[in-house]
């Protein structure tokens, strides 16, 4: 029987460094098989595959984004970032994922060479990728708020509400050290792996490396098939009104672009120009109204002595986005009273602890 029927998802698990062999992980229904790969192994056979990708590489944040289609998202999610992340807009490729209770969407990015290098890899083998999907991010969350750990050869893989992270096993080791989590190895994680790739949280193909669909494929020959239909149809003139209905369309999003670009310059390096323009010029009609949220949180951090301020970015909707680095939690309760003396609002969005100290991201607002 061909195997391509009989094999239900198909994982190709990228390694950590050059020297590690790939894994092909495979469900049949009733099994899970996993084998390592051979450098020079071709798969022409197997149908398409879910790239798991090397977390370490991959970031992963939820984010309070407008809404809109998924190429503003992107451009949202890219503008946020812009003095976060040292790639520039060349560089950096930004997906968009699910979003959750709260309305915050999970934002992923990584380098675009990087994402273009585990698609040749998985091409030098003859397979055909349908999405990629950062290695964190199949572990499965644990139902009462738990730490998930696995490992995924030469990198630990965890998993926590909000949190997610790979990394090599002596660094990884020292983030869950003495903590409480759950550890999920052998046919077991791979089984959760299968679960996860199922219904992934996010698929870094997007925007330039979409995965266009047969029926897109298709549509040059069909468009070939129509024309010639036309000739001997009477519904000739209604397609050409179609036809200059759709140019007139792309004739304006072109325009819009020029526009945008010529307001602001940077949207060039975006996928939706115009959407990025339009958020950064309202960011900068309002810069006194966020100057003046600033000072105040500012002299919130001076007033503790416990935190120091890593970094400070414009948010949505006249909100200051904000990383803040402290020893003690105690030293955020005292921030969150400065706050509430001076009518400010902290949200915390995520907090990691590292060698001792601790990060939080924080979103500051005017009470209401």
């Amino acid at each position: 029987m061909d195997a391509r029927r009989m094999t239900l998802l198909s994982l190709l698990i990228l390694p950590a460094g050059p020297d590690a062999p790939a894994h092909l992980l495979q469900d049949y229904g009733l099994s899970v098989t996993r084998r390592a790969l051979a450098a020079d192994e071709r798969l022409d056979e197997v149908g398409p595959v879910i790239v798991v990708a090397p977390g370490e590489d991959v970031v992963a944040r939820w984010m309070d984004l407008p809404l809109g289609s998924a190429a503003q998202a992107r451009s949202a999610a890219a503008f946020r970032l812009e003095d976060e992340v040292a790639l520039g807009g060349d560089d950096l490729h930004i997906a968009v994922g699910r979003t959750d209770e709260a309305g915050r969407t999970l934002v992923a990015w990584t380098a675009r060479a990087k994402l273009q290098a585990w698609l040749d890899a998985a091409g030098a083998l003859g397979l055909t990728v349908q999405a990629v999907v950062p290695d964190y991010l199949l572990l499965p969350e644990d139902e009462e708020g738990g730490l998930v750990v696995g490992q995924l050869g030469g990198r630990l893989a965890m998993r926590e509400p909000g949190k997610a992270l790979s990394a090599d096993p002596d660094l990884a080791a020292l983030l869950f050290e003495n903590r409480q989590h759950r550890y999920i190895d052998g046919k077991d994680l791979d089984a959760h792996l299968i679960a996860g790739a199922r219904s992934p949280a996010v698929n870094l193909l997007q925007g330039r490396f979409a995965v266009r669909s047969s029926r897109e494929r298709g549509g040059v020959k069909r468009l070939g098939v129509l024309a010639a239909a036309a000739v001997l149809s009477p519904l000739l003139l209604l397609i050409a009104e179609i036809a200059h209905d759709q140019w007139t369309a792309s004739t304006l999003e072109r325009r819009a672009a020029k526009l945008a670009v010529s307001l602001v310059p940077q949207a060039s390096r975006y996928e939706d120009a115009a959407g990025y323009a339009v958020t950064r010029l309202a960011a900068s009609q309002s810069d006194q109204g966020f100057s003046e949220l600033a000072a105040r949180y500012l002299s919130i951090v001076e007033g503790a002595p416990g935190v120091s301020l890593d970094t400070l970015v414009y948010g949505e909707e006249g909100t200051i986005r904000s990383t803040i680095g402290y020893a003690n939690y105690s030293d955020l309760d005292q921030l969150r009273l400065g706050a509430k003396r001076l009518g400010l609002e902290l949200t915390e969005q995520s907090t990691a602890s590292e060698g001792g100290r601790i990060s939080s991201d924080l979103i500051i607002r005017r009470k209401p």
